[in-house]
């Protein structure tokens, strides 16, 4: 391939996406907190503390772990499953195959 008519092709180009007029940022942006629109409550909890009191990600936050149960078929650890749906545990050597791509058992 010839390098020199690449760079002459390219040097011809023009950009198929053109721009009209310069960049610039609204001056009348409202940055204001406020609840999203599909919020239960409409409205902003006074403090990150508050907020942290009452919400459930995934399970309990780690300092409400004792106050709240799950409920009947609810869990909130892995472990709490029968045993055929928990972690499976890896060897040594199989993690080696799994991280040489196989290319280790053949070493």
């Amino acid at each position: 391939m010839n390098a020199t008519a690449i760079s002459r092709a390219m040097a011809h180009r023009t950009p198929l996406i053109s721009f009209v007029g310069k960049r610039s940022i609204p001056q009348n942006l409202d940055h204001t907190p406020r609840a999203h629109p599909q919020a239960p409550t409409k409205e902003l909890p006074d403090s990150f503390a508050e907020y942290r009191k009452n919400a459930l990600q995934h399970g309990p936050l780690a300092s409400h772990r004792s106050s709240i149960v799950a409920a009947a078929g609810e869990y909130f650890d892995r472990n709490q499953l029968p045993k055929k749906f928990w972690r499976m545990t890896i060897s040594k050597e199989e993690m080696e195959l799994i991280e040489s791509g196989g290319a280790a058992a053949w070493a």
